[in-house]
Formats: C-alpha cells, structure tokens, sequence
C-alpha cells in the first residue's frame, strides 16, 4: 500500500490551492468531516481518496456550482507537480514532458494515473489518427469518486500545459465519464471543444502537432539529474510500478491466480500501460507473479503452520501439482521435503 506524507503530496497542495480562490478552506473542510490532515501524517491511498471526495462534494455543497472544479485551477498549475517540476521543465518538448509526467504521476497522487499507450512512432503516448490520447484515470476509496476532481485535473493539466510552452493547447475533443449535465457549457468553454459525456474513460485528444512544441526551460543535463532523483523518491515511496504491483499481489494472490487485467484495474490504469511501464523497470507481470509467489511460499515453510495443499492455494494454484513444480524450480525440493526441513 502507498503511504505518504501529505506535506509531499503536490495534487494536495494544488487542491489547496485552487480551494483558497473561492475562499474554501481545504484542511477546514476536511477537520469539519472528522479527517482532521496533519501535513506530516502519512496517509495511504485509499484514505487519500476518500479525503478528496468529501472535499469536492463539500465545495459543491457550499457553492451550489457543479462545473466548480473547472474553476480552481491552482494560481500556478505546476505547483500540482511537485517534485517533477524540474524533470518535465528540462524536457525537449511537449511528447517528452507528458512522458515523464506519465511515468511517475504517482510521485503527484497515489490515488491517479495518466495513461499513454505506446505505438510504434511515439513511446509513451498512444496516437489514433489525428490525436494522441491521454487517459486519466483516479481511484476509488471506499466512497465514489466525484465528477469535479476530473474537471479540476483536467483543467490543470491544460493550463499546466500552456505554462510550459508558452502556448494555448486545445483539445480535439474530450471524453468525458459523467452524465451529460443539463447545461454543457462550462466544460465546452473550459476545454474549448467538444465534450462527449457518457463515455467509457476521461480521455483527452491532443492535435499531434503539440506533441513537437518544444520546451524553452530544456536541459538535457539538469534532465538527467532528475531523473535519477524522481526514480529514487519514487522507489522510497513504493511510487514505482514494479513496488505496486507486488503490493497488489500480495493481496491478490490468495483469491486465485492473479489475473494482469484484474492488477491493473487495481492501479487505475490500463492493461497496456501497465506492461509498457513494468517493461521501462526491466521486468515483467509473469516475473513479478512468481517472485511474489516465490516469497510468501518462503514465509510459509518457514511458519510451518501450513500443508503443501493448503500453501498452493494460499498461493493462487488451481492445482497443487503446479505449486510442487514451482517448488522444484525456485529451490530444487518438493514441498514436503521444504516443510519438514523448516
């Protein structure tokens, strides 16, 4: 489980932010609902989740606007990513500055993920057509996620994107995953284009010239080094995907074999993504699944407490021949042999 800090979280210092515009109190909001944030205490992303939702449903509830997250956008949008900021600024354009941004969105907020397929032509970014599409997406604690902290990261992408560029990007088109309200307005003349509500994912569609736009802050050396920084932090913070995955297999794992769909529903991000990025940390889904399995079969033995058949299922085997197979694989001895060796 992600667990961090929220004096290093970015997007909440964005929201923050964005909230004092219209004379919202963000942490008030939240101490009102019995949250009561300390800037120091970490906070896992589930808890995180759920302390945006009852922020934004309470800054409707208090304004009476819907389309409020259109409308608080921070002061300066890159405040929103934090420790990226001189690793997307050092970038060449606008195609490298998404992929970075892409790749450790986690470092901004657990609880969202940017997704950019890879083609053929463009790592990182998927291109149909005429767009290249970004997915966002954000995950769920245990209430629903409201409309509005789409409309405000989205928003705040777009003018994050502006900044960096020193150029207007406007969308193709947006696809948007709530009801279509009963006045669309708002979010056509927030996003400048059409708004297709109703849809499968937030998705927006980006003219592919702006992915050449280059970046007048690039710096190839000052990129380097942060990259090599923003990896590390991401690794302590269990921000890198290789750490995720195994964090949700762990919990996965005795429910049956561990399906990459089902992981990747989990992480909030596509399937395709998912192994692209795990693909970019040097290993792979079917690695991470037998290491996993490898280890917690190691803490069992150890245990003692538990039968070669209940340890495969425990392990998500559909069979315990295939638990005897792994076990002649990982340490050259059959279970039974293991256990009593415990």
């Amino acid at each position: 489980m992600v667990v961090v800090p929220l004096s290093q979280l970015s997007a909440f210092k964005a929201m923050k932010d964005g909230f004092a515009q219209r004379g919202l109190d963000l942490s008030g909001i939240l101490a009102e609902a019995g949250l009561n944030p300390d800037p120091n205490e970490s906070v896992d992303a589930e808890h995180l989740a759920d302390m945006f939702s009852v922020a934004w449903d309470a800054a409707v509830a208090r304004t009476g606007d819907p389309a409020i997250g259109l409308a608080l956008c921070p002061r300066q949008p890159l405040i929103g990513l934090g420790s990226l900021s001189s690793l997307i600024l050092s970038a060449p354009d606008l195609r490298t500055g998404l992929q970075r941004m892409a790749r450790y969105t986690s470092l901004i907020s657990p609880t969202t993920s940017i997704g950019m397929d890879m083609p053929s032509t463009s790592v990182g970014l998927r291109v149909d057509q005429d767009a290249c599409r970004i997915t966002l997406r954000i995950s769920a604690g245990k209430l629903a996620v409201p409309q509005q902290r789409y409309d405000f990261m989205a928003a705040t992408f777009l003018k994050g994107m502006f900044w960096l560029i020193g150029e207007k990007v406007t969308p193709l088109r947006v696809h948007h995953p709530y009801a279509a309200p009963a006045d669309p307005t708002p979010w056509e003349t927030a996003f400048g284009c059409p708004v297709h509500f109703g849809a499968a994912a937030f998705v927006i569609d980006l003219p592919l010239a702006a992915l050449d736009q280059p970046f007048p802050t690039s710096d190839p050396t000052v990129g380097e080094m942060c990259e090599r920084m923003v990896a590390q932090l991401a690794a302590e913070q269990g921000g890198c995907i290789t750490a995720r995955v195994r964090q949700a297999l762990m919990q996965l794992i005795s429910k049956g074999d561990p399906r990459r769909e089902l992981v990747a529903a989990t992480l909030c991000m596509s399937e395709r993504t998912l192994q692209r990025r795990l693909t970019e940390e040097g290993t792979s889904f079917i690695e991470l699944v037998d290491d996993t399995r490898r280890e917690l079969a190691q803490r069992y033995f150890v245990n003692g407490a538990y039968s070669p058949t209940e340890m495969s299922f425990a392990l998500g085997f559909s069979d315990p021949s295939n638990f005897y197979r792994a076990c002649k694989r990982w340490f050259g001895r059959t279970p039974n042999t293991l256990r009593c060796a415990a």
